[in-house]
């Protein structure tokens, strides 16, 4: 069985598309294969839990079980995240933010890899609001730095915040312990990072390839953590720094402490309503890391830039353009 699992807050608007992206992936791939389906909501106040009861009561053919968990308080991502993954029945996953979709290839040959490797790190295509997907190569730089980093400096990377540890990782189900699970819910915006963080605290010979096509087509907008202007950015920063300190606690190297000081008061910078005080961001471990691994392969990321957005960024638009239209049947249906 595979579980697809989709968490939402307030996102009435939009929560329909991912549904249907689901849809369109076990209708066009998904053969004979068992499916669950898991949607968690944080106590949506703009009428989520009805637009998502709906679907599901119109589209209960495509599972062999399905869940609801609709909280009357909000708690957060991270309380929502490990709820949903407690219920999971199915060896293989994937989470899916309420404002985004899946890709259109064949996400099912990507999870496949999880039989050889404990974590497949995948890319991932921006969209605007309006359905427009960002085509300029250097706004994936940290995507494709996933192929870098997973196969040299993989642990203290992540330490520090550096990317792989984005919204499209598959993890073998094996690896989400109650410690995992007790780690990630000390946050309540950091679920992927703290569950990441955690899982390579607890296996230093852990196996991670990076797949450089899209699984998720990810929806940049006024309320998404990525964009400094959201009402969730102060806190996610100050839940980044909490994640340094959880990191330097365990660090038994004085080099690396200091590292992971530096990096937790960079976090705390990028909170200032000052925009003179945000740019010392820049001074960061992160990003002489990133610098450095920039100009190191600069061939080889440019080439990855290129593999991923030439091939895919049309055909994604497409596929939205697609989904939006089934969206507008099914709720022309409901009326």
């Amino acid at each position: 069985m595979f579980t697809f699992i989709v968490t939402c807050y307030n996102q009435a608007d939009v929560i329909l598309y991912a549904l249907e992206s689901i849809r369109y992936q076990i209708e066009s791939f998904g053969g004979d294969q068992k499916f669950q389906l898991i949607v968690t909501d944080d106590a949506s106040t703009d009428g989520s839990q009805e637009v998502i009861r709906q679907w599901i009561s119109r589209n209960r053919g495509l599972f062999a079980k399905t869940g609801k968990i609709f909280r009357e308080k909000n708690l957060g991502i991270c309380q929502n995240y490990v709820d949903a993954l407690k219920h999971a029945a199915g060896k293989r996953f994937m989470v899916l933010n309420g404002d985004d979709l899946l890709a259109p290839d064949n996400m099912f040959e990507i999870t496949d890899k999880l039989k050889d490797h404990d974590i497949v790190c995948t890319a991932f295509i921006k969209f605007t609001g309006s359905g427009e997907m960002i085509s300029s190569h250097n706004t994936y730089l940290e995507v494709v730095l996933q192929e870098i980093i997973a196969r040299s400096c993989l642990h203290r990377s992540i330490k520090l915040g550096c990317p792989i540890m984005g919204t499209a990782v598959l993890y073998r189900k094996s690896l989400l312990t109650e410690g995992v699970y007790d780690f990630i819910l000390r946050y309540r915006t950091v679920n992927d990072r703290a569950c990441l963080q955690k899982i390579m605290e607890e296996h230093a010979d852990i196996r991670v390839c990076y797949v450089n096509r899209p699984i998720v087509l990810y929806r940049i907008s006024e309320h998404s953590i990525s964009n400094f202007h959201s009402p969730t950015r102060l806190l996610h920063n100050r839940e980044i720094a909490k994640l340094c300190r959880a990191a330097k606690a365990s660090e038994s190297s004085a080099w690396h402490r200091m590292m992971l000081s530096w990096q937790e008061k960079s976090a705390y910078v990028r909170t200032s309503s000052n925009y003179i005080v945000r740019l010392l961001r820049f001074l960061s471990p992160y990003y002489f890391i990133m610098l450095w691994l920039y100009v190191r392969n600069y061939g080889e990321i440019k080439k990855l830039e290129r593999q991923l957005i030439d091939p895919n960024w049309v055909n994604c638009r497409d596929h939205y353009k697609k989904i939006k239209t089934n969206v507008k049947k099914y709720l022309n249906w409901q009326d």
